[in-house]
């Protein structure tokens, strides 16, 4: 029993590089869930995962690791994470799940990931740890509906671009006035280039954090528009990331 009760504390110790893999992972399973309610299962296996992890083996049943998830959950969430818990997984066992069944199950799902996240989340500190990766640019070269493709896929607020070496956003509101306005021709919407097209001055330039500053450092600036993240000084910068107000939610 003593041996149980050290493995336990030990494996709940998540390193904060482990607790943001994890964030990422479930985050990732949320969002296949939202596209298509039968990848509900993607959450399943995202705590399986975390589960493993914390346990230290495999149990291959993500039944069983209903306790130990439990203890990274926030004490006023336990509740309810342990009657969704139960509903989600023998819910996964059904044969089928179509429908509105489909819909249902991934909405707890979607709330269950959400609720682990809050864990996670609290064992996190520093921007590098919940900013979002893979940042997609808008090249120069891009036409106006290249861009406002990519902002209704990834449903996007706001594209970097890099013009002349100094990074901007260009704000959704932005592509809209100039999708809708009365002068915007075919050849201007597919065929322009978007650097041709916008003028700086009515763009946003973003806020500027390091990877390794506190989360807190971050509030205050993003009530403006989201910020790109840079590892390494001024001198020798490279973009690793974005954070939006919604990353620290």
């Amino acid at each position: 029993m003593r041996a149980m009760k050290s493995l336990v504390a030990e494996a709940i110790a998540l390193e904060e590089e482990e607790a943001s893999y994890f964030l990422r992972v479930l985050r990732d399973a949320r969002y296949a869930a939202l596209a298509d309610a039968e990848n509900f299962r993607s959450v399943c296996f995202a705590l399986e995962e975390l589960g493993m992890r914390l346990r230290g083996e495999n149990l291959r049943s993500l039944r069983k690791y209903k306790t130990i998830l439990q203890d990274i959950v926030p004490t006023k969430l336990k509740n309810e994470y342990s009657e969704i818990f139960d509903l989600v997984v023998s819910a996964r066992n059904e044969a089928a799940h179509r429908g509105i069944f489909a819909r249902n199950l991934a909405s707890k799902s979607i709330r269950l990931s959400i609720i682990v996240e809050a864990g996670l989340q609290s064992m996190t500190t520093k921007v590098k740890h919940i900013m979002s990766q893979n940042v997609i640019f808008a090249e120069k070269f891009y036409s106006l509906a290249k861009v406002r493709e990519i902002m209704l896929e990834n449903s996007f607020s706001y594209v970097p671009i890099s013009l002349e070496d100094k990074y901007y956003l260009i704000p959704d509101f932005l592509i809209a006035q100039l999708w809708h306005d009365k002068k915007s021709t075919d050849k201007l919407k597919y065929n322009t280039k978007i650097d041709d097209i916008l003028d700086k001055k009515d763009l946003l330039k973003p806020i500027e954090l390091l990877s390794n500053a506190k989360k807190s450092a971050a509030l205050n600036p993003l009530l403006q528009a989201p910020a790109l993240v840079f590892n390494g000084t001024h001198a020798e910068r490279v973009v690793v990331g974005i954070l939006s107000p919604f990353d620290l939610l």
